[in-house]
């Protein structure tokens, strides 16, 4: 692409005109206001995250950022909320000033394009749910699909140095993934996602058994909701992604066939893959798996009302990486070719990560039955049919998920697998053990009822769990991170300049020190501060053209210097009174 260097250039310069000027509109606006204005009143804003019992270490950050957005002047509080309620709240509703909650991470740097692009700004799930449009922000994101892998990187250089100016949410920590396991059970990494079971369940260090490996987790309502395409419930994390496989499943850096046997990628001119599927493929009911079925899906994400509603209603879940396909041809029963005419392969293969969906099914649940939702949307989908290494079995409300194997996969007759599954399965099936909370959970470990906990363990769990004889915990890496993300739409929340001081009112070495206790990675380079973990850090020369510490902590030791914040606040046209913010 031999237009993409002169481009960004003249983009990058566009970018920082267009926040100075953005600024000083914000602050002219501001002083203006305040000199027509006889009275204002203290700014305010409400806090939300979930209960520290669900997850402590979110209430515990949404906790000191209330502390420290009070010590600046502002009427903050700090409310609680149920998980479920949390996310119909804000990946729905958009009912929040400002939210502290954990991420799951960004799989690929595309992943920003949904996070952020203002395509999205209307639609639900993790696609912008801070409801913010910015020109500039989607000249980059839509520029870096297309790039080349040189010139992507300097255009995300340029996107993150402008993110970080208009701080539409911010990173504060990636905490590690800590897992309980039994004595006698050996844990390769803590389990989360799909193909981390996957590694368990094939792990020679264990002894093989005719039982099921028996994982505690913890939470209300886990069993309550098993649709894949939704986001506002509760769910045991990596356990649909058991039940419904995708195209190919990303592990790691690689991006490994699985349903499919091939993909042939065209790079000349337009991107296109020639997915073709294994042979045999089938659905748990026994129903063929056929490439009508990954047309159908890839259709479906991006219109669960298959064209009854102008405008479509797009699934929560999977939608932004929906966004890179440009259309499908379906060949025969087991090849159909996709078309990527704004993308480069590089970001088009996430679209093979989305789970497919038998149309057998979900076809029957595209009826409109309220505004904007469809009853894909709002079914249970209480007994999931998939294609995966392993079929639902059954669910007890709020005690265990049952999980068998599916014997008619196609990977469980070929020797011909990935390597992950080299030594699979060393267990008959996978049964989750469900407690109400991280104690309950402990203890079910601790007296051997369960092999390994897969929910995160707080930090007096965690150490219950060391002191145990029978137990002990793993530690592993995540992409996930805990982020402050901020509702575009509240008045004071719509001006850069103060989302980007209110970003700096946590102290996140204090926070991974005294509330993680080190298991976690500050969010300190900027590449973090967006959600990049270091395991997709950019090269060394393109961090050096980095501001150093872009969103430094005004204080020391988690205490915020307050004479020093009222004087960034009134830099950017507030004013104090009695030492409180005014609006």
């Amino acid at each position: 692409m031999a237009d993409v260097a002169p481009s960004v250039t003249r983009r990058g310069l566009l970018a920082a005109v267009g926040v100075g000027t953005s600024a000083l509109a914000g602050c002219s606006e501001r002083l203006w206001s305040q000199a027509e204005t006889t009275g204002s009143d203290q700014v305010s804003l409400r806090i939300k995250a979930v209960p520290a019992d669900d997850d402590y270490f979110a209430a515990t950050i949404a906790s000191q950022l209330r502390e420290n957005y009070a010590a600046a002047g502002i009427d903050a509080t700090h409310e609680p909320v149920a998980k479920a309620e949390l996310y119909r709240d804000i990946l729905l509703e958009g009912d929040y000033d400002v939210f502290v909650a954990r991420h799951p991470g960004l799989d690929e740097y595309d992943a920003l394009y949904e996070l952020l692009h203002s395509r999205f700004v209307s639609e639900p799930g993790w696609q912008n749910p801070f409801h913010v449009s910015d020109v500039t922000s989607d000249d980059y994101l839509e520029i870096q699909r297309e790039a080349d892998e040189s010139d992507r990187q300097d255009v995300l250089v340029d996107l993150i140095e402008h993110l970080l100016r208009t701080t539409p949410y911010t990173a504060v920590t990636f905490p590690y993934a800590v897992s309980g396991v039994t004595e006698s059970f050996s844990l390769p990494t803590p389990p989360r996602r799909p193909h981390e079971y996957l590694e368990l369940l094939s792990y020679s260090e264990n002894e093989p058994r005719d039982g099921p490996l028996e994982v505690g987790v913890f939470g209300e309502h886990l069993t309550e909701r098993l649709n894949p395409i939704t986001v506002d419930r509760n769910r045991i994390s990596g356990l649909l992604g058991l039940v419904y496989d995708p195209l190919v499943r990303q592990i790691g850096d690689e991006y490994v066939p699985w349903l499919a046997e091939d993909v042939e990628w065209t790079t000349e001119g337009r991107v296109q893959a020639r997915v073709t599927l294994r042979e045999g493929v089938e659905w748990h009911d026994g129903e063929s798996l056929d490439a009508e079925d990954v047309a159908f899906t890839l259709d479906f994400i991006g219109d669960t009302s298959m064209g009854e509603v102008d405008g479509g209603v797009p699934a929560p879940r999977y939608r932004g990486r929906q966004t890179l396909l440009g259309g499908t041809d379906v060949i025969d029963s087991r090849t159909i070719e996709l078309s990527f005419p704004a993308a480069s392969q590089m970001a088009a293969r996430r679209l093979l990560t989305i789970p497919v969906l038998p149309a057998h099914i979900w076809a029957d649940r595209s009826e409109v039955i309220a505004d904007r939702q469809t009853r894909a949307l709002t079914t249970n989908n209480e007994d999931p049919v998939g294609s995966g290494l392993f079929a639902f079995s059954e669910a007890t409300t709020d005690v265990e998920v049952e999980l068998e194997p599916f014997d008619g996969h196609v990977l469980r007759e070929t020797t011909d697998r990935p390597a992950v599954l080299e030594n699979f399965s060393q267990f008959e099936g996978l049964t989750f053990r469900i407690a109400p909370n991280p104690g309950a959970m402990g203890d079910a470990l601790v007296d051997g009822d369960t092999d390994v906990t897969a929910s995160e363990l707080p930090p007096g769990t965690a150490r219950d769990i060391r002191t145990a004889a029978t137990a002990s915990t793993v530690t592993g890496t995540t992409n996930s991170f805990y982020m402050v993300g901020y509702n575009s739409r509240q008045d004071e929340l719509g001006n850069p300049n103060f989302r980007q001081l209110c970003s700096r009112l946590i102290d996140r070495e204090h926070a991974v020190r005294e509330f993680f206790e080190g298991f976690a990675q500050t969010a300190t380079t900027p590449a973090a501060l967006v959600g990049i973990s270091e395991s997709m850090a950019f090269d060394s020369d393109l961090e050096d053209r980095f501001e150093s510490d872009p969103l430094s902590f005004p204080g020391t030791d988690g205490e915020l210097n307050t004479s020093r914040v009222q004087s960034l606040f009134e830099d950017i046209g507030y004013r104090y009174e009695d030492g409180l913010l005014l609006e």
